[in-house]
């Protein structure tokens, strides 16, 4: 254990396995096409370019297209090396401060192996921008918590998506540290949306809601999964094509049902995450550990019900679940140690299915993509690993519910302790 919990050790860990991704992305270039639809966004004469981006979400291509002018291949290079150099700020930081902490090193070996495993939309994609800040809101819930506040309100304008983990914000009603966690993330949150709509207009504010309300059941949704299986054994049953959504999406029988059932899902956690929020606010139990568990369920289900469902989502995951990692298992009272075992072995479970989850998805895009919509029949496997990891996606969602009813019922347990005299 020793060889390699040590921070020489991961950083040569990191290089190794970013060294293998850069070979994945030289293999294999077809992913890139989004960095030239970034770049047009810019410097390109269609207007709707990236306008179902939330304006703050392009903040950063943006930027890089002016230090590098519009050519293709530079910006390509340059957005590569700004990735990969985010990657390393987060693994500096989940290395800081490490006091030999095994928990330490098991969040930093995590980041490496899942950011290789993630392939090319790690570093081809924009995804990781919103998942790091949401891990930063994680990880400063407990000690800055109003900056934590903060950074949640900046990943929400960033993706909208992270709008949802508010609810993990609320506390107590008569706690005032639970008004100024509120008050931080509305406040930020408002600022952002003026900004914008003084800059960009208000209809910048608006279309990327606009975008998503027409969007079918893309292919790679949980809820697709049985229809595209089927698809494959029955060709020409049901049809696969490149959506005006920019998206590929299945049509044919039972999908309009399946589509009416994710909404009925969706809406359904949707009520999960408020009532988590009502409970606390009316009982308590509000904690920094507790809360991040939320944000890791909240993102899986919200993953798991969607219609929607993109090779970049499993990004979402891999920073805040790292956090979560890096936190340890507590072993300071009975109870702690009483679900010690519990923990470790759901933190791990995790951890272990979303770099399988993200393996696999690695291989369905880009290398069998074509297969699964395309080419209807010719080759299974990029099918049945597009099953396979759908499967893992749903028991993952178990599992962080699982996690966040033992993490919820703990924090409970602890306010409502007697305090030593």
């Amino acid at each position: 254990m020793k060889i390699i919990a040590n921070v020489p050790a991961v950083w040569a860990g990191w290089t190794a396995a970013r060294g293998l991704l850069i070979a994945l992305l030289l293999g294999n270039a077809m992913p890139v096409g989004d960095l030239y639809y970034y770049l047009d966004g810019v410097y390109g004469e269609d207007p709707s370019a990236m306008t179902e981006y939330p304006q703050p979400g392009t903040w950063p291509t943006i930027v890089l297209a002016w230090l590098t002018g519009d050519n293709a291949d530079t910006y390509r290079v340059a957005f590569t090396l700004m990735m990969l150099l985010v990657d390393a700020l987060f693994l500096a930081l989940l290395l800081r401060h490490n006091q030999q902490r095994r928990a330490v090193f098991a969040a930093a070996w995590f980041w490496v192996f899942f950011g290789t495993a993630v392939g090319h939309v790690f570093v081809w994609r924009l995804d990781l921008y919103p998942a790091l800040l949401v891990a930063g809101a994680g990880a400063l819930l407990s000690t800055r918590p109003r900056v934590a506040s903060g950074l949640l309100a900046w990943a929400t304008a960033v993706k909208l998506w992270p709008g949802a983990l508010a609810a993990g914000l609320v506390g107590r009603l008569t706690s005032r540290s639970s008004w100024q966690r509120i008050a931080s993330f509305f406040g930020a949150f408002l600022a952002i949306c003026v900004a914008v709509g003084c800059f960009s207009g208000v209809e910048r504010l608006v279309s990327p809601l606009t975008y998503q309300g027409g969007r079918g059941l893309q292919i790679e949704s949980l809820a697709a999964t049985w229809f595209v299986y089927r698809a494959h054994q029955q060709p020409g049953v049901w049809e696969m094509n490149y959506a005006a959504s920019k998206s590929y999406e299945i049509s044919g029988p039972g999908v309009g049902t399946a589509l009416t059932l994710s909404t009925i899902a969706l809406a359904c956690v949707v009520v999960w995450i408020l009532g988590v929020a009502a409970v606390r606010f009316i009982r308590g139990g509000w904690d920094a550990r507790s809360t991040i568990v939320f944000f890791l369920a909240a993102i899986v289900l919200l993953i798991a019900t969607n219609k929607v469902f993109s090779p970049q989502y499993i990004v979402w995951l891999g920073p805040i679940l790292a956090v979560a990692i890096r936190a340890g298992v507590p072993l300071d009272t009975t109870m702690d140690r009483h679900v010690a075992p519990q923990r470790t072995f759901l933190v791990t479970s995790m951890a272990i299915l979303t770099i399988g989850t993200a393996a696999l998805g690695a291989y369905i895009y880009p290398y069998g993509y074509d297969y699964v919509w395309f080419y209807v029949g010719e080759r299974a496997a990029p099918v049945y690993a597009l099953v396979a990891r759908n499967v893992l996606i749903l028991i993952m969602a178990v599992v962080a519910l699982v996690w966040h009813r033992l993490e919820f019922r703990a924090a409970r347990n602890a306010e409502c302790a007697p305090q030593p005299a």
